[in-house]
């Protein structure tokens, strides 16, 4: 599978009419992953959903994996989108001296985080079922490892907005610190899965467990 290094749900330079098909086509796509799985998603039907033919399909992407993708760049877009808007409600008159308001912060942060991560089962399994596949398949590997990156970057760079408006700083760097934090959620994710947990957001997890890391991560900004 080829792609490029260009965000694949990036419409810019594109023609309206194009950039409209590749939208429909993607959450057509969205539903269909969702209630069929990546693997057993039939192009045909991703097609009929969105209203076009198969021809339509391969003219915007070379394979059903780019096309999961973008549907994947798309969703980590908006939900970062949602962050940002969050945090920037949640650090409101915000006084940064005051360490019972950063706590507060930081576990309303902590929820925003895990909200607007992999907030439900399925996409979860999507992600997790893509995963699996492009470990396997060395062509999915890097474009897979971009997508993440990208969407790692914009988490990162709410991250430290956040930080910044609190007058904190991390001490790691902030991949570190944004790795650290996705894949200790999804890894309770998965545990609550697993468990057939009726809830699976962990209240503990998201009202002290991830303000105590995030509080280990960081410190007094310099000056």
């Amino acid at each position: 599978m080829k792609t490029s290094g260009a965000s694949l749900g990036n419409t810019k330079g594109m023609t309206r009419r194009r950039a409209e098909t590749r939208r429909r086509v993607i959450e057509a796509a969205y539903d269909v992953f969702t209630e069929l799985g990546i693997r057993d998603a039939p192009v045909e039907l991703i097609c009929d959903r969105a209203g076009f033919t198969r021809g339509a399909f391969y003219s915007n992407f070379a394979s059903k994996e780019e096309l999961f993708l973008a549907v994947y760049e798309v969703r980590m877009q908006e939900r970062a989108e949602r962050l940002r808007m969050a945090v920037d409600e949640a650090t409101t008159a915000v006084d940064p001296v005051s360490a019972d308001a950063v706590t507060r912060v930081l576990q309303k942060a902590g929820a925003l985080f895990m909200e607007s991560l992999t907030a439900d089962e399925t996409w979860y399994l999507l992600n997790a079922e893509f995963r699996a596949q492009a470990l396997r398949q060395p062509e999915l590997r890097a474009p897979t490892a971009a997508a993440e990156r990208r969407f790692h970057d914009a988490l990162a760079g709410i991250l430290l907005d956040l930080l910044g408006r609190l007058g904190l700083r991390l001490t790691v760097e902030p991949e570190s610190a944004v790795i650290t934090i996705v894949r200790l959620y999804e890894t309770l994710l998965e545990r609550a899965i697993l468990d057939e947990l009726p809830d699976r957001a962990d209240n503990r997890y998201v009202t002290q467990v991830l303000p105590r890391l995030l509080t280990a991560l960081v410190a007094p900004s310099d000056g």
